[in-house]
């Protein structure tokens, strides 16, 4: 399973199974204002599949409004050896059964779109080589839009791998990523494939022969290994990744990494990036882990025990210097004034995504936040803080905690705020912090807003050198590693990961 803290930025995207595959090809005619797309499946005897259908607007400059939506499922084609579980619940539809048919309808807002997950159970006499198609039409606008998924039966396999991989590194400096696959079922694996996906801070740089890097996964291997039952596999040696010589020393850079069986990844690849080319060096193989510690069997092939949290802690000596810079206002009651308390990164290091509080900032007393920054939620306390659940922008508390997106050392992020005056008091002020561990000069790190200041500067208590007006550079258009997050998003969208979701806040910024 993986650990709290991955369960948080691997998010609800809904119920998974082992054997799905996202082999999306879209359905339209030339003149359809929509296309719909369906993910075929792969299902085993017993256990459930797991894939998506979606709608699109097929004109990007003028995209169709979805408004009120149907869609119809014809299962009876797959009705000789799986079950169509329960669909829409969850999802925002209400859907009615009727014989081998399930009509569904809901209501989109502007720019919705429909998108349902499906699952699919084998039933227990399902022999693998079975297939059928399960068929949908969704109707909107007066236009009907038809497509199918085929579900075919496979052979049962359970592979499985440790939860957790952990290295570390210096900036600069070469990592080996060791990997372990286990056979948890009864049935010989033929071959694997593995996908690593780590932060862009931290890529793969090897030549093997049967790997390659593409923009979407770190590292993508494919094994021709027969895996037997009840055994396990490691690495003949350790895929080889380098640590950025930018990445700050105390970050821990995140990847995930899966193990997929060959025929998964042929129908997932179908709609994977393509990119890459494999290396000129030796083959790397898998090896008997002899005398290894069995993994905990897992023999629900719906268990997601074939993914691997990835953290690199990268060591050394290379911090980020944070520098905080207050603001000030000026008004009568019921003025509303803005302020943009900020922070700079002096370097030397880049500043890896945060999505804990790292900048504070206090509301001034006789004044109350009626506009707030989407990167600032209300604070109580570091236990109490949700970065996926909390009320991001919400107005009218008194004291907020700021994430931040990638920011490379020069680089001034500023936090804006609307303030409604609703008492004048001359010179007030309130604090505002960068709080950031390993941060080698802690005298700059605060600063203070000023409202309707006594001199006519106004003392924002600036937090040093680099702290002035941000002349260095301004924020880049970045969130989390693009590359990680669609990656990883891919990858579990494709395996519909259940119960997560890459939604870790990522924030598109434009400072002018």
């Amino acid at each position: 399973m993986f650990t709290h803290s991955t369960r948080r930025w691997l998010a609800g995207l809904g119920v998974a199974g082992a054997f799905v595959a996202a082999s999306a090809t879209p359905a339209f005619a030339a003149d359809d204002p929509f296309e719909v797309v369906a993910q075929d499946m792969l299902v085993a005897a017993d256990h459930t599949g797991f894939a998506y259908v979606y709608a699109t607007p097929t004109e990007p400059e003028k995209p169709h409004q979805f408004g009120r939506t149907t869609l119809d499922m014809d299962f009876s084609g797959i009705a000789d050896f799986a079950v169509l579980e329960q669909p829409g619940e969850g999802w925002g539809w209400a859907c009615e059964t009727s014989g081998q048919t399930v009509h569904c309808e809901t209501e989109f807002a502007e720019y919705d779109g429909p998108w349902l997950g499906i699952q699919v159970t084998g039933k227990h006499q399902a022999t693998p080589g079975q297939k059928g198609e399960l068929k949908f039409a969704v109707t909107s606008g007066g236009r009907t839009v038809k497509t199918s998924s085929t579900v075919t039966v496979a052979e049962g396999v359970d592979l499985q791998t440790e939860p957790e991989v952990n290295v570390g590194g210096a900036p600069g400096s070469r990592i080996g990523m060791p990997a372990v696959v286990h056979n948890g079922g009864e049935t010989t694996s033929r071959g694997a494939t593995l996908v690593l996906h780590t932060d862009y801070l931290s890529q793969y740089v090897g030549d093997f022969s049967n790997c390659r890097t593409t923009d979407m996964a770190g590292a993508l291997c494919t094994f021709d290994e027969e895996l037997a039952p009840g055994k396990t596999y490691r690495l003949s040696e350790e895929l080889p990744f380098q640590v950025h010589e930018d990445a700050r020393t105390g970050a821990t850079l995140r990847g995930a990494g899966a193990w997929w069986t060959n025929d998964d990844w042929e129908l997932v690849s179908r709609d994977w990036p393509q990119d890459g080319k494999p290396g000129n060096g030796s083959k790397l193989r898998l090896v008997e882990q002899t005398g290894a510690k069995s993994l905990a069997p897992q023999t629900d092939l719906d268990e997601q025990n074939n993914f691997t949290e990835i953290s690199v802690r990268v060591t050394g000596d290379n911090p980020a210097d944070l520098s905080a810079k207050g603001a000030t206002g000026s008004g009568k009651v019921g003025d509303v004034v803005r302020v943009s308390p900020s922070f700079t990164n002096l370097g030397p290091a880049l500043l890896e995504y945060q999505d804990g509080p790292l900048f504070r900032v206090s509301v001034p007393q006789g004044t109350t936040a009626v506009e707030v920054s989407g990167d600032c939620q209300p604070y109580i306390s570091d236990d109490k803080w949700d970065p996926w659940n909390g009320n991001w922008g919400e107005p009218g508390a008194r004291e907020y905690g700021c994430v931040a997106s990638e920011t490379p050392k020069g680089v001034h992020y500023p936090y804006e705020f609307a303030l409604r005056i609703d008492e004048v008091i001359p010179g007030v002020t309130s604090p505002v912090a960068a709080r950031l561990a390993g941060d080698p000069n802690k005298k700059n790190d605060h600063a203070t807003i000023v409202v309707n200041p006594t001199d006519a500067g106004g003392d924002m208590g600036n937090g040093g050198d680099g702290g002035g007006d941000g002349d260095g550079g301004t924020l880049p258009i970045t969130g989390e590693s693009t590359a990680l997050v669609a990656g990883i998003g891919g990858l579990l969208l494709a395996a519909g990961v259940g119960g997560y979701v890459v939604a870790r806040r990522r924030r598109t910024r434009f400072v002018a």
